[in-house]
């Protein structure tokens, strides 16, 4: 019996040092009358709730990064102002930077608030108005989904259809918030 009960205290006590570390961290500091000191740190992701129990704490997204990036022919367009996907769910972005990372020749004419965007070499001519959704390229009118605008002192234009207008083919990257623009 005296051996059972032995073996028995044996049993606990291996559980009870195994179990330990996995609830709490106990440090027995020397010159304190070896009393134990509890100096697990609480679980932030549990709250204590009313009645006793833990509530799980809701974790938080991770931080999604909106920003979009524009590439022509392989090379990033960097403006002073970004771009940005409107209400159309279409990006918009500073029709200088874009007209000229496209090898073009842009021309803003206040008096009817309109954009001009001339590749010389290829006779492409893209003429856009603010707040309109039609639009000329050579001449033939065309019709987008979504209008150019003025915002932060910059014009923004539809990137796809000044792309496509110029004979480029356009791509939107939805994983990496990219699109890219290259000529045919």
């Amino acid at each position: 019996m005296r051996k059972l009960l032995t073996m028995l205290m044996l049993a606990v006590m291996a559980v009870t040092m195994a179990v330990t570390p996995a609830f709490a961290v106990i440090d027995i500091i020397p010159g304190n009358g070896g009393e134990v000191v509890n100096t697990t740190k609480p679980d932030p992701n549990f709250l204590p709730v009313e009645g006793g129990n833990s509530a799980q704490k809701p974790t938080n997204p991770p931080a999604v990064n909106n920003t979009i990036k524009i590439f022509v022919n392989g090379k990033q367009v960097i403006s002073d102002v970004p771009p940005f996907v409107d209400s159309a769910n279409r990006t918009q972005a500073p029709f200088r930077a874009i007209g000229e990372a496209l090898g073009c020749q842009v021309t803003w004419v206040n008096e009817t608030q309109k954009v001009i965007c001339q590749k010389e070499g290829e006779g492409f001519k893209v003429e856009m108005t603010i707040g309109k959704k039609t639009f000329t390229v050579n001449g033939v009118n065309k019709t987008m989904d979504t209008a150019p605008l003025v915002k932060n002192n910059r014009t923004f234009i539809p990137v796809r259809a000044l792309g496509e207008a110029l004979n480029c083919n356009v791509n939107w990257d939805q994983a990496n918030n990219t699109v890219y623009i290259t000529s045919k």
